[in-house]
């Protein structure tokens, strides 16, 4: 079998990775007032990670190792414009192997378990079958499902089952009904605000909590629930509302054809359930047992490979990718916090005299607008340094706010992988997308901003 590097995808890669380089290199030219020599090659290095993610010419994951190799060679050497020792350089590569990295790890861990074992699918049959049969109640169900099992799995993977649990459903309406609409959409737009509610539901979450820890501003894991939750049971009601007045149901009642599971859970998956449990009460009374979050989520790692629960092929299906793009992402963030270049970014803008809110708010929609048409994971690299060294805003609050706003745009397939899953079933058409996406993206944008504000 040969291999050719030479094809017309890699020319067309190599070409906008050169330009993205060549624009890095050419903002480092640049000298700005106030702007060290270190500040204007992290600027570079920015630009290049921006274009990068944007364009998206390769894996998001292979922009993260980019730019961690950028920052050691032109920022990490001994004596360079950051004035490290030897080992200084090892300040970029830290985040990749962080706490929030490891805390991330550990979700993933106890979601394959869920998965390998069919407790998701349980779990989501179980809940549906005591929803009725009236066809608002279908939908609250397979959306309250979809956003419990989201807040501890990938989006994409529970989105994925609750589609396929779903369209047995959707097929028993009449094709005319609008109302199979509703559910298609409300599975993916629940899937999106359920990440919402937990740091491991999302990546954004995760960046938000790694550069809050980088600044000794650390959130635990309860800390973050209790922002997030709330968000969620009101974004998921005002979402399900919605959802049945553009796509109203013709029909009194839905035939819920939902199998029940005959087999008692076995041993393996009883024990899956009680290590899930343990460790999630764990992670919410950190604050009595002063345990951190990171090491607590070393226990379903231990517990489900050390006991052959999870084998080496769960291993490697795990999202090692998404971790590579949190660790990058705050590699970044610490590169623009040393060299002053997050500083002098928020000094260019006119904050002086705004009101906090006015500025979340900017922010919030910058992150719901770039999100339409970028990965929330690079929205959130590229906008948290920044916003979290506003001085007149706590770090806490801007972090907050711009991660789960990032989350909340679901306006087009492109803007979340739920959404390209669910445009993919072929039961719902891109301006039905538009319809219901950007109604409930600018409702959830301002609601965000408020209760962030008024109570946090």
């Amino acid at each position: 079998m040969s291999f050719e590097i030479l094809t017309q995808k890699n020319i067309k890669t190599l070409i906008i990775l050169s330009i993205a380089l060549a624009a890095g290199y050419a903002v480092t030219l640049i000298r700005p007032d106030g702007l060290s020599d270190a500040g204007r090659i992290t600027f570079g290095i920015f630009t290049t990670a921006a274009l990068l993610w944007i364009i998206e010419p390769f894996p998001l994951y292979v922009t993260s190792f980019i730019i961690v190799f950028l920052e050691v060679v032109f920022l990490g050497r001994f004596g360079g414009p950051l004035g490290l020792d030897k080992s200084g350089y090892t300040m970029f590569l830290t985040p990749f192997f962080g706490s929030v990295v490891l805390l991330f790890l550990g979700g993933f861990v106890m979601a394959s378990a869920v998965k390998r074992y069919g407790l998701d699918e349980r779990i989501s049959r179980s809940i549906l079958r005591h929803v009725g049969t009236r066809p608002s109640r279908v939908l609250l169900g397979m959306m309250i499902t979809t956003a419990f099992l989201s807040m501890w799995m990938s989006n994409t993977a529970t989105t994925a089952l609750m589609i396929a649990v779903a369209i047995p459903v959707i097929k028993s309406i009449p094709h005319e009904e609008p109302f199979r609409k509703a559910i298609i959409l409300g599975i993916p737009f629940a899937a999106n605000i359920g990440g919402i509610g937990t740091p491991i539901g999302t990546p954004p979450n995760a960046i938000a909590m790694g550069i809050l820890e980088q600044m000794g501003r650390g959130m635990s894991f309860a800390g973050w629930m209790l922002r997030g939750i709330p968000v969620v049971i009101v974004l998921l009601t005002i979402c399900w509302i919605l959802l049945c007045r553009l796509f109203p149901a013709g029909v009194k009642n839905i035939n819920m054809s939902i199998p029940v599971d005959e087999e008692k859970l076995d041993h393996k998956s009883i024990f899956i359930l009680v290590v899930f449990a343990v460790v999630v009460l764990l992670w919410l009374t950190g604050g009595i047992h002063g345990i951190p979050s990171s090491i607590v989520a070393i226990i379903p790692l231990v517990v489900f490979f050390g006991l052959g629960l999870l084998g080496d092929d769960d291993l490697k299906e795990m999202g090692w990718g998404i971790l590579f793009i949190i660790g990058g992402g705050m590699s970044l963030g610490v590169a623009m916090k040393q060299s002053g270049l997050a500083d002098w970014i928020v000094g260019l803008i006119p904050f002086a005299g705004m009101e906090i809110f006015l500025i979340l708010l900017i922010f919030a929609v910058a992150a719901a607008v770039m999100t339409t048409f970028i990965s929330n994971s690079a929205t959130a690299n590229l906008l948290m340094p920044i916003v979290t060294g506003i001085a007149a805003v706590a770090p806490e609050t801007s972090a907050v706010t711009v991660a789960i706003a990032a989350s909340a745009a679901m306006i087009l397939p492109i803007s979340t992988p739920p959404n390209a899953i669910a445009y993919g079933s072929g039961y719902v058409q891109i301006r039905d997308m538009i319809k219901g996406g950007s109604i409930i993206t600018a409702i959830s944008t301002v609601f965000i901003t408020l209760f962030i504000y008024f109570l946090f």
